[in-house]
């Protein structure tokens, strides 16, 4: 068994403040070497669910009573608790999902993160409003949490995504039923014992599993919301079930990114970073770069450019420092990306390979794929349509301004889009035609400020609801409001 720190990786369930390790061992899968598991957990049950529901809503009640600005301390320690377990929480990431591990151990730093712009928002949002009336009355606009959550998060990035469920959840005063993806559940639920830990028991609880856990959180009529990361037909059964109980959504779900190349960008830079941001984890990030528009009179420069980036990929084992791609998380998803690839070579379209095997006697141990990309792609091409997820870039040629911004916008999806131009002013006149929850400039990933700024999230089929900056902690907070009449001498009211 694959180990971290010569100790194997064996999580249980953490119900009312208690590990539980009771339930049916499942075994986690290395996808990059496939005859060392990477760990084990403990599948829960929907009694163990239907236990952990009572233990949150009863922690819940205590946790909502604390004044918010008392709770940010407790967010600032959770943050320092997460940064002196970087290391580990990396080390276990890297083994469970393929990620090179300086990658890993940012998105565990990146989790400290979030808990820490909660800390520093949260007063602000959860100020109330006063209004004085002229009559003498009085109106106060407060807000007050949701109650119980349920956290579902996927396997691409599931400590980051994990921290953007809970941080703000938490901060706000809910409790939460915290489900990761079975496929890589042991970095997620390590971070989440780490924030319970700081907590009273049972306001944060862990219960791993497949789909018949996640039907229990969804179905549990102590959950007033559901907040899921993942895919379209995922996010529709959860609406449905959620219906009949009316309640309260929140997706992040799919994308297909476009990033249109304009004629005056910088096209070593626009390569480079396109690169990095299509191929960062394998192409398996929801907002990675997915369809590339390039104008003709630039076209075979930029394509120059792009067959040197790809070229120096280092596709290999998540613990071998050379690696700057490691494996697709599984098998089906492999075999997904090799079918779109095989199909488009099939309608007599290239498919131009790069990137340099590291280990290639170890190749076949893992799910590996070198990255490729395909010149001319046509835009009704199903790898342009298509969310890929994986390791295989289309680029497409334009004329006009007008013809790539409709382009762009004919997709199902709305979650990011990206400019190149070295003129500001030009690319904000484009970026407001974009229909997508957030447009780059000259990048294709969120900046430090833009985490703690910008509300993330998507349009159309890309989701609904916002995570990260004040909009993020909105999405777990309700509100009340007081209406007080005054009561005259003579013992009657008056507005």
């Amino acid at each position: 068994m694959a180990t971290v720190d010569a100790e194997p990786v064996e999580v249980g369930n953490l119900v009312a403040g208690e590990l539980r390790t009771d339930g049916d061992v499942v075994e986690v899968s290395n996808p990059g070497r496939l005859d060392e598991p990477a760990g084990t957990y403990r599948s829960a049950t929907p009694q163990l669910v239907d236990e952990a529901a009572g233990a949150a809503r009863a922690a819940q009640r205590r946790w909502a009573a604390i004044a918010p600005r008392e709770r940010v301390p407790v967010l600032e320690t959770i943050a320092a608790r997460i940064e002196a377990n970087v290391d580990r929480l990396g080390r276990i990431l890297a083994a469970e999902a393929g990620i090179p591990i300086a990658q890993a151990t940012a998105e565990a730093i990146g989790a400290a993160g979030a808990f820490r712009n909660s800390a520093e928002m949260l007063v602000d949002v959860m100020r109330a409003e006063e209004i004085e009336v002229a009559t003498g009355g009085r109106i106060r606009v407060g807000r007050r949490p949701i109650g119980l959550v349920a956290c579902i998060v996927p396997w691409n990035a599931p400590l980051g995504l994990a921290a953007q469920k809970l941080a703000p959840a938490i901060a706000t005063g809910n409790g939460v039923l915290l489900k990761p993806s079975p496929l890589a559940p042991l970095a997620v639920t390590t971070l989440a014992t780490v924030v319970a830990g700081e907590l009273p028991a049972g306001l944060v609880n862990i219960v791993n599993g497949g789909g018949d856990v996640g039907a229990a959180l969804i179905d549990h009529p102590l959950v007033r919301k559901v907040s899921f990361t993942g895919g379209g037909a995922t996010a529709r059964a959860i609406m449905s079930s959620a219906a009949q109980t009316l309640k309260k959504v929140h997706f992040e779900l799919g994308g297909n990114d476009p990033a249109i190349v304009l004629d005056d960008a910088d096209l070593g830079l626009s390569a480079q970073r396109i690169v990095a941001s299509a191929f960062r984890r394998a192409g398996q990030i929801c907002y990675a770069v997915k369809r590339v528009y390039v104008p003709e009179t630039r076209y075979a420069a930029f394509a120059e450019r792009l067959d040197h980036e790809i070229a120096a990929i280092a596709v290999g084992d998540s613990f071998d420092p050379r690696t700057t791609m490691g494996p697709l998380s599984s098998r089906a998803q492999l075999d997904f990306v090799v079918g779109l690839a095989d199909r488009a070579r099939e309608s007599g379209r290239e498919v131009r390979v790069g990137g340099v095997a590291l280990d290639a006697e170890g190749w076949d141990n893992g799910h590996f794929l070198k990255p490729a990309w395909v010149p001319d792609a046509a835009p009704d091409d199903e790898l342009v349509g298509t969310e890929q997820f994986g390791p295989l870039l289309p680029v497409v040629r334009y004329r006009t301004i007008d013809e790539v911004i409709g382009l762009a916008n004919d997709s199902e999806y709305g979650l990011g889009s990206s400019i190149w131009t070295s003129d500001p002013e030009r690319a904000l006149s484009v970026a407001e035609r974009i229909e997508s929850g957030v447009t780059f400039v000259n990048n294709h990933v969120l900046s430090r400020a833009g985490f703690r700024h910008i509300p993330f999230g998507g349009l159309k089929q890309s989701g609904m609801g916002w995570e990260n900056s004040p909009a993020g902690l909105e999405e777990y907070l309700e509100f009340h409001s007081i209406d007080l009449h005054p009561i005259d001498p003579n013992g009657e009211g008056k507005r």
